[in-house]
């Protein structure tokens, strides 16, 4: 995903939607489960490409299209979708499901009150941030 897509999706989007009143025809929770069935596209391929790092960033874009939709819908929406990203990981490869785990643990523990610590980890290492790159291996790989 190129940069200005990132900047048009999850840097200025919000307030586009907010001030325009933007709500697609079938809801905010359908493209937040379209995102996420391409986030687990480029995890199935982690594992096998010779440049995961590519491979890493663009479930990361997924993954941060997926939370901007997610949090567009009401509370008990996104509840459920959070419990059915596991359901969806399972229809591809074994080790996406086990990859991806972390990432959807992050935004549950954040509508259930709960933080980060200062290293992008919350409950023991079950939920974490899903940044697009890391200087010090990423927790995907």
């Amino acid at each position: 995903m190129s940069g200005q897509a990132q900047i048009l999706t999850t840097h200025n989007l919000a307030t586009l939607v907010h001030r325009a009143g933007i709500v697609p025809r079938p809801g905010w929770a359908d493209p937040a489960r379209r995102c996420f069935v391409t986030v687990c596209r480029p995890t199935a391929r982690v594992h096998r490409t010779p440049r995961p790092p590519g491979a890493v960033e663009d479930a990361a874009y997924a993954w941060r299209q997926t939370v901007f939709h997610l949090f567009l819908c009401p509370p008990e929406e996104q509840r459920r979708i959070l419990a059915s990203l596991g359901e969806e990981a399972a229809r591809h490869p074994a080790h996406v499901a086990g990859r991806l785990a972390p990432a959807p643990a992050g935004p549950t523990l954040v509508t259930e009150g709960g933080a980060f610590d200062d290293d992008g980890t919350a409950d023991g290492g079950r939920a974490r941030c899903f940044p697009g790159w890391s200087t010090d291996g990423h927790w995907m790989r």
